[in-house]
């Protein structure tokens, strides 16, 4: 879609709410391969976990971004808040944002990895296989209590510059994740109606993020995968106000100029693949019933796990008493998203089938 369109097609949803989402693409049907749990995923933390021995020779996975990638990097503390309800019920204590599996270890999978590399904040070593740096609430801007990307790409570069990441290693087979999921765009008023103000914002986070791929490239990263923006407006947290039954498509458009203005900042750049999860979630998400994926879930907007109080969040409890101020579905399986944000284990086995090819072929795992 050209600028152009972008622009009369926002403009007309500025005043309209239309509730479908429709892939750019046909994508291909079935779930991800790959190692796979029962739907209420695995327990336990990854700190004392080890993939690999010494003599590993695939490729090193170096994991930056927020929740979509977050495997324990915001360690548990009280009290309780948004950004450490990962360690604690109704989450599975394995500082993951869902109910288990989340998008790095769908990738980790296709290198031959048990799940993605550990958590910076939770090892001493650094393996073979790679680290993960992501903490959800990032984005490229920053936010309280949480490390924007730059400062994630800032501690790995230390990492390399100390020698406890050998450059020979990256320069052999290394490959870096950056999944900014939208978090900057809390900073935009919902109700903005100035196209110009919602495509400059747009515009300024896609060039943080290329700028930050081009600063892994500089650093010795030989492949980097760079998640696009998913269709944020069917986020529970957007589509609350309408009773989850249609998604919020102001969000949505401004999803799709980031989308517009990252594939053109990222177009000269060799050896980086944009990882489409717009298309791969708005295939989940379409209510048309035209594909196998799209009937998986007899719930796409509604949330396993909500928050009792319209701005509260999933694991919230009052401080006093440590109630639950939150209801849990009794079947993740078929909800589509775990949380307010982020997907399922099996939300994100649905997304990742369609993305298993291109990805493992840009890796040259495929022929």
């Amino acid at each position: 879609m050209n600028l152009p369109a972008i622009a009369c097609a926002l403009l007309l949803l500025l005043h309209l709410n239309v509730s479908l989402v429709e892939s750019s693409r046909p994508q291909p049907q079935g779930l991800g391969k790959g190692r796979h749990h029962d739907h209420n995923g695995h327990s336990g933390d990854d700190r004392h976990r080890h993939h690999h021995s010494d003599d590993y020779n695939g490729y090193s996975f170096y994991v930056f971004g927020d929740s979509f990638a977050d495997n324990g990097n915001l360690v548990k503390m009280n009290p309780r808040s948004e950004l450490n309800r990962q360690w604690r019920p109704p989450y599975r204590a394995n500082g993951r944002f869902s109910n288990s599996m989340v998008e790095p270890d769908f990738i980790a999978s296709m290198l031959g990895q048990m799940k993605s590399p550990p958590a910076h904040s939770l090892t001493r070593k650094v393996g073979p296989d790679g680290l993960n740096f992501a903490a959800g609430g990032s984005g490229v801007y920053d936010v309280p209590h949480t490390r924007t990307l730059a400062r994630q790409i800032h501690t790995f570069h230390k990492l390399v510059k100390d020698g406890d990441i050998h450059q020979e290693l990256l320069a052999s087979k290394s490959v870096a994740l950056v999944a900014i999921s939208g978090n900057d765009y809390a900073r935009l008023p919902a109700d903005t109606k100035s196209f110009a103000e919602v495509d400059d914002f747009a515009n300024n986070v896609a060039e943080e993020i290329a700028a930050n791929v081009r600063r892994l490239q500089d650093i010795g990263v030989q492949k980097v995968l760079v998640n696009n923006l998913f269709p944020f407006g069917c986020a529970p947290s957007q589509t609350r106000e309408y009773n989850h039954t249609r998604c919020n498509e102001r969000r949505n458009l401004a999803a799709t100029l980031h989308n517009h203005h990252l594939v053109n900042k990222l177009a000269d750049m060799e050896d980086v693949l944009v990882v489409d999860l717009n298309a791969a979630f708005s295939t989940v998400l379409r209510d048309d019933g035209g594909t196998d994926i799209a009937n998986l879930f007899r719930e796409k907007l509604v949330p396993c796990c909500e928050s009792t109080d319209p701005k509260g969040y999933c694991g919230q409890v009052d401080p006093e008493t440590l109630d639950p101020l939150y209801d849990v579905c009794d079947e993740p399986h078929v909800f589509f998203f775990w949380d307010e944000m982020n997907p399922t284990m099996v939300g994100w086995q649905a997304v990742m089938g369609p993305l298993d090819f291109p990805i493992r072929k840009f890796l040259g795992l495929v022929k």
